[in-house]
Formats: C-alpha cells, structure tokens, sequence
C-alpha cells in the first residue's frame, strides 16, 4: 500500500547547535490559558514564542520557548523575557503580545540533557537570561 504520508513537508526538526544567534518573532504568540492552582492568584498562562534565526547558516530555523505566569519564579522568566525584547509592561503587570511580533534580539541557544523517560536525550533551549534587544 503506497502512504502519502507528505514526509518531504515539514521543517528540520534537527536541534539547533550550542551558539548565539540573531532572532526575530515572525508568528503571534500562543498563549493557553490555565485552570491548576497557582502561587500567585489571578488569571494563568502559558505562552509559546517561536523566534526564528536571521541571518547565517541556520537562517529560519525556530527556537521553541514556553513562558508562564503560574508562580512567582515563572513571572520572573516572563518578565524578564519581555523586557528584554524591549516589549513595555504596564503598571498594572500587563503587556501586549501583539507588541512581541517584529522584536528582534540577541540570544544563546544552549543544550540540556532530558531526565527521566527522557534520560541522556539531549535538547536545544533558548536561555532566557542571555537575549539582548536590538
């Protein structure tokens, strides 16, 4: 039985090698609400950006980061990720992910080994902590 199963359409999954890179946020962010009990009250997310490289060998590969506001930790990564794409927060903590399409930035892409089921499996993380805006 011939499957057409379309295996020649799809991006390179491949991880994307230890290094810095130039990224752009071409796609609206995903943002899932949660319903699990929280540290912090109020309403809960989960937010997926996708940027992708500019420039390079790599040029539109996508890195892959989950944000939250579920604990006061999560809130930290959040905030500190949106400040430094130079997206404004309003006084009262919110912001537009609107505001987040088109930043551009500066970030390290870095490798973590899985745990668990997930022993020894190796994978790409965009460390947070090192984006720059520019």
């Amino acid at each position: 039985m011939l499957i057409d199963a379309q295996l020649n359409d799809f991006e390179d999954f491949s991880p994307i090698p230890v290094g810095q890179y130039g990224f752009v946020i071409k796609e609206p962010v995903e943002i899932t609400p949660q319903t699990e009990p929280s540290d912090i009250g109020g309403k809960q997310y989960v937010f997926i950006i996708r940027p992708e490289i500019v420039g390079g060998e790599h040029a539109g590969k996508k890195a892959r980061v989950r944000l939250s506001n579920k604990s006061k930790a999560s809130r930290y990564f959040l905030k500190s990720f949106v400040e430094r794409v130079g997206v404004n927060i309003q006084g009262n903590g919110s912001f537009s992910s609107e505001d987040l399409l088109g930043r551009q930035f500066n970030a390290t892409i870095g490798e973590t080994i899985g745990v668990g089921e997930n022993a020894g499996k190796k994978y790409s993380n965009l460390e947070t902590e090192s984006v720059v805006a520019v």
